[in-house]
This record gives C-alpha cells, sequence and structure tokens, in this order.
C-alpha cells in the first residue's frame, strides 16, 4: 500500500475544503442575486410601463462599466445598483406613478422622495454589495442641477453616474403615461445636449457601449 506523504496530505484537505467554501460563496451569491431580481419585479409591479427598465439599465450599465475597466466587484456593484435604483418608488402613490400627462409640482416632489426611501427599504438587508450610494444618488447630476442632495462632480460616485445616464437613456427610449418612446439616435441625441450633467468619461463609455449595441442590431 503506498501512503500520501504528510507534506501533500497536507496540502489536498486544505484544497478540497477551499472548493468548498468556493461552491457555497458562488451558491449563496446566486441565492443574493435572485432576491435582488424579485426585489426588481417588486419594483416594476407599482408601474407596468417600466416593465423591463432594471433588467435594461443593468445589462447596458454592466457594459459601460466594463468599457471603463470597473473591476469585478464594482461590475457586481453597477449591475445589482441598476436592478435596485427604483426600489423607492414602491412606497410611492400609484396613482402618482402611473397618472397620465406632467405632474404637479407637488406630484414631482413626492415622486423624487424614491432615493432616500429606497434606503429605507434597503437599510436592514445586509446586501454583500454597496448599492447605497446608487439608490441614493443615480439622480444627481455632474454640474450639479440633479437630486436630492445636488451633488456636483466628483463628488458623486462613478457607479451612481454610470446607472445615472444609463436610466436617463432607458427613461427616453421607453414609452411613459407622459409621452410616447422616442428612437435610440434621438434619445443619444438629447443626452449629448445635456452631456454638461454627465461624467465625461462615463459618457463617453456610454456612448461606446451604445455604438456597439447598435452595430451588433444593425
Amino acid at each position: 500500500m503506498t501512503l500520501s506523504s504528510p507534506r501533500t496530505s497536507g496540502l489536498a484537505f486544505p484544497a478540497r475544503r477551499a472548493a468548498r467554501l468556493r461552491r457555497g460563496r458562488s451558491a449563496f451569491e446566486r441565492s443574493r442575486l435572485q432576491i435582488v431580481h424579485k426585489l426588481a419585479s417588486l419594483i416594476e409591479s407599482a408601474d407596468r410601463y417600466t416593465f423591463g427598465h432594471c433588467q435594461r439599465v443593468a445589462a447596458y450599465a454592466l457594459d459601460v462599466a466594463r468599457t471603463l475597466g470597473l473591476d469585478e466587484r464594482q461590475r457586481a456593484t453597477v449591475y445589482v445598483g441598476a436592478y435596485l435604483h427604483d426600489i423607492g418608488k414602491v412606497l410611492v402613490p400609484r396613482e402618482i406613478l402611473t397618472k397620465p400627462g406632467q405632474l404637479a409640482a407637488g406630484e414631482l416632489d413626492v415622486i423624487r422622495t424614491h432615493p432616500q426611501r429606497g434606503l429605507e427599504l434597503l437599510g436592514a438587508t445586509g446586501l454583500p454589495w454597496n448599492v447605497a450610494p446608487i439608490i441614493r444618488w443615480h439622480h444627481e447630476r455632474y454640474d450639479g442641477s440633479g437630486y436630492p442632495d445636488h451633488l456636483c462632480g466628483t463628488e458623486i460616485p462613478l457607479e451612481a453616474q454610470i446607472i445615472g445616464v444609463v436610466d436617463a437613456f432607458d427613461a427616453l427610449t421607453s414609452t411613459r403615461t407622459y409621452r410616447p418612446a422616442i428612437a435610440p439616435a434621438r434619445a443619444l441625441a438629447v443626452l449629448q445636449l445635456a452631456r454638461r450633467g454627465w461624467h465625461p468619461e462615463v459618457f463617453r463609455a456610454f456612448v461606446s457601449a451604445f455604438n456597439r449595441v447598435n452595430t451588433l442590431v444593425a
């Protein structure tokens, strides 16, 4: 009978244990992502006009994150944050979310509370991704014209700036209660006119992602 040397045996057990831990961690991460996807479905159920919005924003934002060279952890944060960025809207009255036509000033103020309300909802979930900055600041703008805190420039976390521009693009190219969708090329032109609101590098990465997507579609 041939026995393994103590050195070989000592290395094999930790390797097997590490593999089991990796499998367990992967399964745990998958279960948490399933929860994220269910939460996104809850968000979209509040307003039928936003069906598919979270998924589209996540896919596009991930492409922008890759273009910017973000690492795996940052890309995961962008992806999950994209799914959850509008979660605060489940606390906004449905009659305001689905109101046809333009909102009154007071109604718009209620809509604009959704970043803070989103943080209230997720405060105790213990998600492993730092999505709180995305949820609170995805409507901030590089020139300081956004909300809720009127941050500007690099005060806004990069991940939130990615979601901000992609979210705006998807809103323009989707039918809403108050206006029809517009074509992607026209939406890009609208964003370019408002480019003072976007981080220059993020906007360039978004344009690169836009061109890749539309080249593939064509």
